[in-house]
């Protein structure tokens, strides 16, 4: 018999399994495929169209029976994030950015 212990540790690793099994496979079969141009075109916009989904999802609220808002935390820390990331092109420039900028927001406000 199998403890609570024992079973919240199995349960926690194979959660950790079934999320990233998801993510590793695709690597594992497109790297031995072969894209045409177009294709390759095509899926060099989709990061940038995940980025944006998740930029937008988090920058408006809906509550219930309300209409759509602005977070305004989000908005103000995206704007010295986005002009970091457009200045220096770096990925790690623009999320240190949005981190120290969102930690000072909510620190002041």
């Amino acid at each position: 018999m199998i403890n609570d212990n024992w079973l919240i540790i199995l349960t926690i690793i194979g959660c950790g399994i079934v999320t990233w099994l998801p993510r590793v496979i695709p690597f594992i079969f497109s790297k031995k495929m072969v894209f045409s141009t177009r294709t390759k075109k095509f899926m060099s916009y989709i990061p940038m169209c995940i980025l944006t989904a998740l930029f937008a999802q988090t920058l408006f609220v809906s509550k219930n029976s309300e209409m759509t808002g602005i977070n305004t935390e989000n908005l103000l820390a995206s704007i010295p994030t986005i002009i970091i990331g457009f200045w220096t092109k770096s990925l790690i420039w623009t999320v240190v950015t949005g981190i120290v900028t969102m930690g000072l927001i909510r620190y002041l406000m």
